[in-house]
């Protein structure tokens, strides 16, 4: 072992020890074991309770559908974005496209209710131009049950994400493979999909992932623009944390411990699916 490598393991066995004895503490209360309030038994109620419960199910349902929703839309058009950008050289279009990245998710949320709130920017301009006539004509868009602030946030904030993370790797391929595909006939569709595609299939899956398990965990994004109706599983596991009454804390622990297991099974799942399809290790 190099000098380098010996230097990182300090930092690996602090951060270890942190992460895990938060884990163990964790698990330990989520399974009943919290002396402070006189609970001493182990028992698997409180997972009973977080997983069968009506409304901690629909909270996991919401915080899975605003997940995938923004995670597929973002790798989509960012994929579509890192393209053009590949095409058009531009240093300063490139600077400007990869601002949002900078950005804190709170300042992007505070900035979306200013534009697109009922009371906002675009609302006032209609009102200006005679389009509508009261405020309340102006469609819902804040705190509204499907999610729309919230998925449009993520977008701004993941679309950058992926175009500048995908067109490094385009940057960086062996456009041989497309020259010698375009000289035995291959469209550009079939190119696309048999020699780009599996090229860069890897980055794509560990962008899912990344993007998944931000979404799906995001507390400060659906606390500011989310409906009281439809909460995400982060603000749920937030509400019962903060309650008076400290009986609740085990079913937040519980609901935590279940939002990291809900990530590594994603996690594990994709990584799967990766590693079978034709850019995964057993073609490489």
């Amino acid at each position: 072992m190099n000098k380098k490598k010996l230097a990182v393991v300090p930092f690996l066995i602090l951060n270890s020890v942190v992460i895990f004895a938060a884990l163990f503490k964790g698990l330990q209360i989520s399974l009943g074991y919290y002396p402070i309030i006189g609970l001493q038994d182990i028992t698997l109620a409180n997972y009973q309770q977080v997983l069968t419960d009506p409304f901690f199910q629909k909270s996991l349902i919401y915080s899975c559908y605003l997940a995938l929703v923004a995670t597929f839309l973002s790798l989509l058009f960012g994929v579509i974005l890192a393209f053009l950008l590949l095409k058009v050289n531009i240093s300063w279009l490139h600077k400007i496209i990869s601002l949002p990245i900078s950005l804190p998710h709170i300042i992007v949320a505070l900035m979306v209710i200013q534009l697109i709130s009922q009371s906002g920017i675009i609302s006032r301009l209609f009102f200006q131009l005679g389009i509508i006539h009261e405020i309340d004509q102006f469609p819902l868009l804040i705190h509204d049950s499907t999610g729309f602030g919230i998925i449009l946030v993520f977008l701004y904030k993941e679309i950058p994400y992926v175009a500048v993370t995908t067109l490094a790797i385009l940057q960086q391929l062996q456009l041989g493979y497309i020259e010698v595909a375009k000289n035995l006939g291959a469209s550009n569709t079939r190119i696309f999909f048999s020699v780009i595609l599996p090229m860069i299939q890897k980055t794509l899956f560990t962008l899912f992932i990344i993007l998944f398990c931000f979404t799906f965990a995001s507390f400060e994004v659906p606390y500011l623009l989310g409906n009281p109706s439809n909460q995400t599983v982060a603000l749920t596991a937030y509400d019962l944390f903060s309650q008076a009454d400290l009986t609740t804390r085990p079913q937040a622990f519980a609901l935590n411990l279940v939002i990291s297991g809900i990530c590594l099974a994603v996690t594990l799942l994709a990584l799967t699916i990766s590693y079978f399809l034709p850019g995964g290790r057993r073609t490489t």
